[in-house]
């Protein structure tokens, strides 16, 4: 595995329920096991978990905050991910986990990326990864 990036890159996959958040970040990295993906629900039986981590109860940039910051740290730790996908429920929130990101300390080691709401951004996909 390669050195990892100066500051790891964080993507924000926001969309409503049933939209694929989870399935999209997990299929993503089931493809690349050097990134982690923070999902609310884990995908069913059957499909690789790899390097996904449970998201702690709450809303990731309000009452969930402390726990990304806690669980983002202690699963890039662990898994020595080069890049970080996060899902959230709600679009309106994605700044203010964006804003999470860019405080100290996480901002000496994490770095806010592209968005993607789906199922809007789906097809940027490609482009984006």
């Amino acid at each position: 595995m390669s050195e990892p990036p100066a500051r790891i890159p964080v993507h924000v996959v926001s969309g409503p329920p049933g939209s694929g958040k989870s399935a999209l970040i997990a299929r993503l990295a089931a493809l690349h096991p050097d990134w982690l993906g923070l999902v609310n629900s884990l995908p069913v039986a059957g499909v690789p978990v790899g390097n996904l981590r449970l998201l702690a109860a709450g809303c990731p940039c309000c009452t969930g905050r402390v726990a990304l910051q806690v669980g983002l740290a202690r699963a890039l730790r662990e898994t020595r991910a080069l890049r970080a996908l996060v899902e959230l429920a709600d679009a309106d929130h994605a700044r203010q986990l964006e804003r999470a990101l860019e405080t100290f300390p996480l901002s000496l080691s994490l770095a806010p990326a592209s968005r993607l709401e789906l199922p809007r951004d789906a097809e940027k996909l490609d482009f984006i990864f």
